[in-house]
């Protein structure tokens, strides 16, 4: 069996960085979650693209609470022709699957406090509600 040196024919492997692996690359993360939708679908235009919101409830093992729930909220975003395939089907309740990119909205409030929150940009969403018929 040939060593990764020899298959190189004796071109060997680099040893030093390229200047372009120093720089800060961008990183995807992308996450992956089962629940409920938690609140109504809202739907907006922006910048003449669709986009429908809602709250997706789903459990962890660790308690968020004193009361020892384990529920946790996180806002959903659907974008362009996703927003508008999907926007019809959704209801409050609804069991999901969701797929898509985790990112943190940042901003100032009217009380000069500065404010934030975690969403998820939709790659990818699956109706996994066994109940949920299409009409």
């Amino acid at each position: 069996m040939n060593t990764l040196e020899e298959d190189l024919a004796g071109e060997g492997v680099p040893t030093e960085t390229p200047p372009a692996a120093n720089k800060i690359k961008t990183q995807w993360n992308w996450i992956q979650l089962s629940g409920r939708i938690s609140t109504e679908i809202e739907k907006k235009t922006v910048k003449d693209q669709t986009v429908i919101s809602f709250a997706l409830v789903f459990e962890t093992q660790r308690k968020t609470d004193k009361e020892g729930s384990h529920a946790n909220f996180i806002q959903i975003e659907l974008w362009g022709k996703m927003a508008e395939l999907f926007y019809p089907l959704l209801a409050k309740g609804m069991q999901i699957l969701v797929t898509g990119e985790l990112f943190q909205q940042r901003w100032v409030s009217k009380e000069n406090q500065k404010a934030q929150k975690f969403c998820i940009s939709a790659q990818a969403l699956a109706i996994s509600d066994h109940t949920y018929r299409p009409s």
